[in-house]
């Protein structure tokens, strides 16, 4: 029988944290999601088909173009032949990661192209040049992307990868070591066809407005994702960072670090948590008890209680999206909820309504929010069609 209760809706005992376990587990999320590190340095490689039908060359040469103009990292572009492609793919991937290995070094690899749906129980993730737009399926040789990725990550310094295809979080599925991953797509979403509307192209505009100055790559991701919308990409980007590592920095090394600015009008993560400690009923008591329990440096980092319940000991917070990347996916004691785009206008509109009665016979009014931000680009016209 179809349900929209999820399983955890049917358990009276779910996993519950001290609240200083949850404010340390917030501050190593916002230390990994904003600590640069720029690395002595920095090498991509992207690769596509020979036989590919979608034109990704143009875009890959401009990607490649920005990374070495305006980051000054090293790069390098690989056609995948359609004779041993996997094999060939195999060495020339290890050949290249051996020569930029060493400590204090970033690997990028870039993929641009088709791919089979992956899912949590298959054996292999297929990568192909040609697709029928008809039927899904893919034409022509192919390769198990899995088989390869399990060689690049055994040379020293950070990996990480930009995959550009339909049901591009397979990537980070079957036999996964952890490398940091950011794609065009989920394991079971198309990605967009039009080149014009793609991860790539985004990415590439992203990248020329940090103009070589450090970010994060969860940094980045939360910049593309809070805009996807307005950029009319294709579908929404996915971000998988690396168990327990700080995201890798891009950037040219020792730049200065791009300032940071989080509209009020952009996307936050909505998430829930249960906490062992009682909440005290008193909203004084629950103002002195969230002082001595987290840390000013979380709260500054625009993470906000956005609710809570007695009883349940249920708490309800909003984070930028950079720091909910970066809390441990695998970790059943928080909840995603949604992205919202304010804090709760209820508990706002309450604590008006309570200022106010406190405060008459005097005349009182509200503080004024600031106006929306102009569109940071401009509007690309929908595209509608068939994905990778």
């Amino acid at each position: 029988m179809r349900t929209s209760k999820t399983p955890d809706s049917f358990q009276a005992q779910q996993a519950r944290k001290r609240l200083n376990q949850f404010s340390t587990d917030l501050e190593t999320a916002i230390n990994h999601a904003t600590k640069f590190n720029p690395y002595r340095k920095t090498a991509v490689i992207a690769f596509h088909w020979e036989n590919d039908d979608i034109g990704v060359q143009t875009l890959e040469r401009e990607l490649l173009d920005v990374f070495k103009s305006v980051y000054g990292f090293e790069t390098e572009s690989f056609t995948i032949p359609l004779i041993e492609s996997q094999f060939r793919l195999l060495e020339h991937l290890v050949s290249w990661s051996r020569r930029n290995s060493g400590e204090d070094t970033l690997r990028i690899f870039v993929y641009s192209g088709h791919a089979g749906f992956g899912g949590t129980v298959a054996s292999c993730w297929d990568l192909a040049g040609r697709c029928n737009q008809n039927t899904g399926n893919l034409q022509g040789p192919k390769l198990n992307w899995w088989a390869v990725r399990d060689y690049l990550e055994q040379y020293t310094g950070e990996v990480c990868y930009l995959f550009d295809c339909c049901s591009a979080g397979s990537g980070a599925l079957g036999a996964y070591n952890g490398a940091e991953f950011m794609a065009a797509s989920t394991w079971d979403q198309t990605a967009v066809l039009n080149v014009h509307f793609s991860f790539t192209r985004i990415l590439i505009d992203e990248l020329r407005q940090l103009n070589g100055q450090a970010e994060t790559l969860a940094g980045i991701y939360a910049r593309i994702f809070r805009y996807a919308q307005q950029n009319q990409i294709g579908a929404a980007p996915i971000h998988i960072p690396k168990l327990n590592s700080p995201s890798v920095t891009i950037g040219r090394s020792r730049t200065r670090p791009v300032t940071r600015s989080v509209s009020q009008e952009s996307y936050r993560v909505l998430l829930s948590i249960k906490v062992q400690e009682e909440i005290p009923p008193d909203f004084t008591q629950w103002k002195e008890w969230l002082a001595r329990n987290i840390p000013a440096s979380v709260l500054s980092a625009e993470v906000t209680i956005e609710g809570a319940f007695q009883g349940s000991s249920l708490l309800l917070f909003t984070v930028p999206i950079e720091i909910w990347t970066m809390i441990p996916a695998n970790d059943p004691s928080y909840t995603f909820i949604g992205h919202v785009k304010s804090h709760n206008l209820l508990s706002q509109r309450l604590a008006q309504t309570s200022m106010l009665t406190s405060t008459l016979p005097m005349h009182s009014s509200a503080p004024s929010g600031r106006e929306n931000q102009p569109p940071r680009s401009p509007d690309r016209k929908l595209f509608s069609g068939p994905g990778r």
